[in-house]
């Protein structure tokens, strides 16, 4: 579908505005942050041919493909919103006008890398007049309520990546180098964080051992989870940047899958417990250190339980990666906090 490339004039934008409102009540959508209070579930794998193939058009549009079909977007957005990729836009130097304040409060993000930019709330119908009167000639969401993206598709065009699209950096990168006509500052960028992956393997290869597995688990409200190397609870930093050995039982139910999240009962935890952990406490979790199944552990018992601090491992974008490499390290070098 053809999308409009000029800002409405102001008559327009009062009609569509109240157009838009009449059918916004409480639509909303799963994000990250909203994810903070449910249960994380797997994500969707969206083949990379689907997701990030840009075609050059002519004059000052490119074509996208999505999941939706093609998206005529201006090959220079200059006013962009974003709901859930606002470091992707950052990490290249461009601030976008409106993100959610759950992006705005990353603790990866810097306060002047965030200044200027409209907190637009939650992605609920809500956030449609927000949106609409920042005028935006872009709009980029993890999207999840069709009805919520043709609402937004009439302020703007808009582009959806479903949550979980990108687990890993470079298609990642790559992908929005391409949106914004700048592929060569996505190879630099790739380029640095490939030196950096490097150096932070050899930082570790003393103490990381061949024959040692490492997992990720976590306890959630009432249940528990396992994660595989997605975007999942610095899965890519420890699986796929570091290197770290999953567990059989990892690699074949999660990794070989795709899968990033998976719920097990905390008897069936032994099964995926490597000799290492990595353990998140989120969601007003009713995690029992106590509960003789953990105590069973070998992971516990020999003190060998690395406790992930959510606000930091919870974020996925190639800024937070790249941080969470860095301290995955430390906390290796550093030891186990057991509690």
């Amino acid at each position: 579908m053809r999308q409009r490339l000029i800002s409405f004039r102001l008559i327009v934008g009062v009609v569509i505005l109240a157009l838009l409102l009449a059918g916004c009540g409480g639509n909303t959508v799963q994000t990250q942050e909203t994810a903070a209070n449910t249960p994380p579930s797997d994500s969707t794998k969206a083949v990379e041919e689907s997701t990030s193939a840009v075609a050059e058009g002519q004059g000052d549009t490119q074509i996208i493909n999505t999941i939706n079909g093609d998206v005529e977007i201006p090959a220079h957005p200059q006013r962009i919103v974003t709901q859930g990729y606002l470091a992707n836009f950052l990490v290249f130097g461009v601030k976008p006008v409106g993100a959610p304040y759950w992006e705005l409060e990353s603790p990866h993000l810097k306060p002047d890398m965030v200044s200027g930019i409209d907190d637009i709330g939650q992605i609920t119908g809500e956030s449609v007049e927000k949106i609409l009167a920042l005028q935006p000639d872009l709009i980029v969401t993890v999207g999840g309520d069709q009805k919520l993206n043709e609402q937004y598709s009439k302020i703007a065009p808009t582009v959806v990546f479903p949550y979980g699209t990108f687990d890993n950096v470079h298609t990642e990168m790559t992908a929005f180098g391409k949106i914004l006509g700048k592929e060569k500052e996505a190879e630099e960028w790739l380029t640095q964080f490939d030196g950096k992956v490097g150096k932070a393997r050899e930082a570790i290869k003393d103490i990381v051992k061949p024959d040692q597995t490492y997992s990720i688990l976590g306890a959630f409200g009432k249940e528990y989870y396992v994660y595989g190397d997605g975007v999942n609870r610095g899965g890519q930093a420890i699986y796929q940047q570091l290197g770290l050995t999953p567990p059989a039982s990892v690699k074949k139910d999660m990794i070989d899958k795709d899968r990033d999240a998976m719920d097990i009962s905390l008897e069936k935890m032994p099964e995926y417990a490597g000799d290492y952990i990595f353990f998140d406490v989120s969601g007003d979790a009713k995690f029992d250190p106590d509960n003789p199944v953990w105590k069973s552990l070998d992971a516990v018992k020999n003190n060998r339980v690395f406790f992930l601090d959510p606000d930091f491992f919870w974020p996925y974008d190639p800024i937070a990666v790249e941080a969470q490499v860095d301290k995955v390290v430390e906390m290796l070098q550093k030891g186990p906090d057991n509690r």
